[in-house]
């Protein structure tokens, strides 16, 4: 069991250093990198919050058109955690970081009684990509919307893992696992190349709030309205069961893992996805004015602020 306080330097090195792969700690971010910060809490397990945390910043510095090179990671551990479990981490942090290319920093490890789960507050570097010019707000009216991913992944992946106990007293077990596995490939990178190279005016990462609240948030950052059809928005049949299951809305439930677009060619940019064995679609397209409007069939409804994330009804803390 580890000790309240920073870990000892024996043990630093030998569950924080030694998982990650010889040579890949580097010195340090450098200057002229762009730093982005994510705080992680997970009470669903510690490798999906290891995936999470590096997804999270990814496709956090993608959207905002950065190219990430490194992240460091810094860890605030409950009394009472076992150092298998930092070992554990750590190895599932190094392991996704180099699926993406990414180089991992080691940061601070530390236990303390002020927490009751794990924490780990992310800080993500990277370069400017080489984008387009940025258009005018005028032009960003009446383009397609796409998305990459389905919704409520993330919140859907939290939920199979750490409720399964009460899943599997309706599903299969075998298709909460399904479930619980949405988050094992959540990274963006290729999507959002691609996307840039089929002429993408804006990129969002779709996060806490869901599908909902990410399609306001790229409106208002864009200064456009925008009409979207419900039943083209990508979702799996296992997020829509979960949330049935715990009376939730999959559209407002976490999406990490999930990209929206503005695109000038909507079709051209999903064959191009497609190719790559992605999920994406049209669910939409920009409109002038401030309406944001959702079509459920014949009904139409206006989309309203980001509310709070459906997970909070399960779980007091992300």
């Amino acid at each position: 069991m580890l000790r309240t306080g920073r870990v000892k330097e024996s043990v630093y090195r030998r569950s924080v250093l030694r998982p990650l792969q010889q040579g890949r700690q580097g010195k340090g971010p450098d200057s002229d990198l762009l730093p982005v910060k994510l705080k992680m809490t997970s009470i669903q397990g510690w490798i999906l919050a290891a995936r999470r945390a590096v997804y999270g910043m990814e496709n956090t510095l993608l959207a905002a058109g950065v190219l990430p090179e490194r992240m460091m990671v810094d860890v605030l551990m409950p009394a009472g955690t076992e150092e298998s479990s930092l070992k554990a981490l750590f190895r599932e942090l190094d392991c996704v970081c180099r699926q993406e290319k990414l180089l991992l920093l080691p940061g601070t490890a530390a236990v303390t009684s002020a927490v009751n789960t794990l924490i780990l507050s992310v800080a993500g570097y990277g370069l400017p990509a080489d984008l387009p010019a940025a258009d005018s707000r005028p032009e960003a009216a009446g383009r397609d919307l796409v998305m990459v991913g389905h919704a409520g992944r993330e919140g859907a992946a939290m939920l199979a893992i750490g409720k399964e106990e009460q899943l599997v007293s309706r599903y299969p077990a075998s298709f909460i696992h399904t479930a619980g596995d949405f988050y094992a490939d959540a990274g963006m990178a290729e999507a959002a190349d691609i996307l840039r190279n089929h002429g993408a005016l804006k990129i969002h990462a779709v996060g806490e709030g869901g599908v909902f609240g990410s399609l306001w948030e790229l409106a208002a950052s864009l200064g456009t309205g925008l009409e979207v059809e419900i039943r083209k928005i990508p979702i799996r049949q296992h997020t829509v069961e979960i949330c049935e299951f715990f009376d939730l809305n999959p559209y407002m439930l976490l999406s990490g893992g999930c990209m929206l677009a503005v695109c000038r060619d909507g079709e051209e940019a999903v064959h191009a996805l497609w190719e790559h064995g992605m999920e994406a679609g049209i669910i939409g397209k920009t409109i002038e004015g401030n309406d944001r409007l959702i079509h459920y069939d014949t009904e139409k409804r206006y989309l309203e602020p980001p509310k709070t994330d459906e997970i909070y009804k399960i779980y007091e803390i992300l």
